[in-house]
C-alpha cells in the first residue's frame, strides 16, 4: 500500500474565546484561512486535491469544509466534508486521509480541524448550557450515574485524578510546567513556523494567547476548586476556552515526488480506542500502544510524545502509565497551555511534533488526544530532517 506523508502543516494562533483576537472570526472564515494556508505552504495546484476533511465539534447542521472550499473558489469537483468525534476530530480526520491514500481512493487530502466557541453554530435541541456563554450544547454521552453528560471537569479531569490517585500538588506542578514551557517556546519563536497570521479588520492576529507566566506553582495553589474543597481541578490546571484551526496536506509519497513536494513526515501508525465515558485517559494510553504496534515500534523508539492535556491530570496520568519522562513529553507545554479549539487540537498535536522534531533533525513522534464520550486517539510520525 502507498505510504501516506505530510507535506504541509499550518495552524492559526489559538486565542481566547469571546474576548481574544479571533473572537469575531466565523468558523467558516477560520476554516478558509487554514485551508488556504496549507495549500500555499505546499505550493500545490488546488485542482489536484482529491478531498478535504475537517474535524468540527459544535456543528449546527452545515458543512464547514465544503462551505470553505466553495468560498475559496477551489475546483467544484473537490469533495469536502466534516467529521465529528469530539476532541479526537482533527486527528481522526488525518486517520481518514491515511485510509483513503493507503486504499488507493485518494492521492492527496487536506485534513485538519477547527472550532471557535466564540462564533460556532451549535447543535440543538437545548440540552444544557455551558455556564460560560449560556449557549446550548449537545450531550457528550448518555448521562450514567457518576458520569454526567456535560461536566467534563468532574468526569474526566477530576475522574482521572481520582483513578490515578493524583494530588492537587501534582496536577498544579504539571500545569505550571506546561505554561512555563509554552511561554519559553513563544518567547523564543519556536512555534512560529507552525502558524499563519489571520487578518481581522486592520489587525493581523498571530500570537497564541493562553500561555501565562503568572501561573506558577504558588499562584495555582491559591486557586479554589470549583468542584469542591477536596477536588483537584481549578481554572488554572485546565485548558481555557479557545478559538483556532489547524490543517495538514497529506498525500501519497509518489504523488509528492511527482509534484516536487518534500515530505515533512510519514504517518506510520494510528489508532482510536473507545472506553467508558470516564475512562478516556486509559483509552488514550491504549491508543498510543496500538498505534505504535501498527508502526512496528516500542515506546523506547519514540523521540518525542505530545498528549493533549485539556486537564493537567491527563498529562500526569499519561506520563505515569507509559513511563515517559518529561524530556520526551509535551516539551512546549501541550494543549493545556497552548489552548484547545476542540476540533483542531488533534491536528495541532501532530503539527507540533513535526515542527519540533524537524528542529532536532528528524525522529519519531507519537501524539495522542483524550476525547469526551470515552475516546482516545493516537498517531505515530516518522519525521524527516528539514530540507537543506
Amino acid at each position: 500500500m502507498p505510504d501516506a506523508v505530510i507535506v504541509a502543516y499550518a495552524r492559526t494562533p489559538f486565542t481566547r474565546s469571546l474576548v481574544g483576537g479571533l473572537a469575531k472570526v466565523s468558523e467558516f472564515d477560520l476554516a478558509g484561512a487554514v485551508i488556504r494556508g496549507v495549500i500555499d505552504r505546499s505550493g500545490l495546484d488546488p485542482a489536484l486535491i482529491d478531498t478535504i476533511v475537517m474535524g468540527e465539534v459544535l456543528q449546527g447542521g452545515g458543512c464547514i469544509a465544503r462551505y470553505s472550499a466553495l468560498d475559496l473558489g477551489l475546483p467544484l469537483d473537490i469533495p469536502a466534508y466534516d467529521v465529528g468525534g469530539w476532541c479526537t476530530s482533527g486527528m481522526v480526520a488525518m486517520h481518514q486521509a491515511v485510509a483513503g491514500i493507503r486504499s488507493g481512493m485518494a492521492r492527496c487530502v487536506i485534513a485538519g480541524g477547527l472550532n471557535t466557541p466564540s462564533q460556532s453554530p451549535l447543535a440543538g435541541p437545548h440540552f444544557a448550557t455551558t455556564g460560560i456563554t449560556d449557549t446550548p450544547i449537545a450531550p457528550m454521552h448518555p448521562g450514567i450515574g457518576e458520569m454526567p453528560a456535560l461536566d467534563l471537569a468532574a468526569m474526566l479531569g477530576e475522574g482521572t485524578a481520582t483513578q490515578y490517585g493524583l494530588t492537587r500538588a501534582e496536577v498544579d506542578e504539571w500545569a505550571a510546567r506546561a505554561h512555563a514551557l509554552a511561554c519559553d517556546a513563544q518567547e523564543n519563536g519556536v512555534l512560529d513556523a507552525e502558524k499563519i497570521a489571520v487578518e481581522v479588520g486592520d489587525a493581523s492576529v498571530f500570537a497564541d494567547e493562553l500561555p501565562s507566566r503568572d501561573l506558577t506553582v504558588e499562584t495555582l495553589a491559591e486557586m479554589t476548586s470549583f468542584l469542591g474543597e477536596q477536588c483537584t481541578v481549578t481554572p488554572g490546571n485546565q485548558t481555557g476556552l479557545t478559538d483556532g484551526a489547524a490543517a495538514t496536506l497529506i498525500c501519497e509519497r509518489e504523488f509528492a515526488r511527482e509534484h516536487g513536494m518534500t515530505p515533512l513526515a510519514e504517518i506510520t501508525g494510528w489508532s482510536v480506542v473507545g472506553s467508558k465515558p470516564d475512562g478516556a485517559t486509559d483509552a488514550t494510553v491504549e491508543a498510543t500502544r496500538r498505534a505504535l504496534d501498527v508502526a512496528g515500534l516500542d515506546l523506547d523508539d519514540v523521540d518525542l510524545f505530545d498528549v493533549h492535556d485539556s486537564y493537567a491530570s491527563i498529562g500526569v496520568a499519561y506520563s505515569r502509565s507509559l513511563g515517559i519522562d518529561g524530556d520526551r513529553l509535551n516539551v512546549h507545554g501541550g494543549g493545556l497551555a497552548l489552548g484547545h479549539p476542540y476540533g483542531a487540537s488533534g491536528t495541532r498535536v501532530a503539527g507540533t511534533l513535526i515542527n519540533e522534531l524537524q528542529r532536532r533533525g528528524g525522529g519519531v513522534g507519537a501524539g495522542a488526544i483524550v476525547s469526551a464520550g470515552g475516546l482516545g486517539s493516537a498517531i505515530v510520525l516518522k519525521v524527516m530532517p528539514p530540507a537543506a
